[in-house]
């Protein structure tokens, strides 16, 4: 699989920066980019408070901005699920999709 790098925007004067809060959990949101792609992610960070939540996301960031995070090619899962990459029009394919 490709690593995607970030490309950040930051408004250091807004601590809230890359979070979202939707139904009281904490969400970080950020782009990947890799080759002449990107793709948008949305990770929970599994918290009502906001000061853990900006921890989280530090760390997240911090740990993609120093190692990249592995793109899954949804395109090609989805061609796999339809069969089209073995030519198959019926039947069952055994799948193992790592997240």
């Amino acid at each position: 699989m490709p690593r995607g790098y970030l490309s950040l925007r930051l408004n250091l004067n807004n601590e809230r920066h890359h979070l979202w809060l939707n139904n009281g959990t904490w969400w970080a949101h950020y782009t990947l980019h890799w080759g002449f792609r990107k793709k948008r992610v949305r990770k929970s960070l599994k918290t009502s408070s906001l000061e853990v939540a900006i921890e989280r996301r530090d760390l997240l960031l911090e740990h993609i901005a120093l190692h990249g995070e592995e793109v899954s090619d949804e395109s090609a899962k989805r061609r796999s699920l339809e069969g089209e990459d073995m030519g198959e029009t019926s039947g069952t394919t055994d799948l193992h999709l790592v997240a």
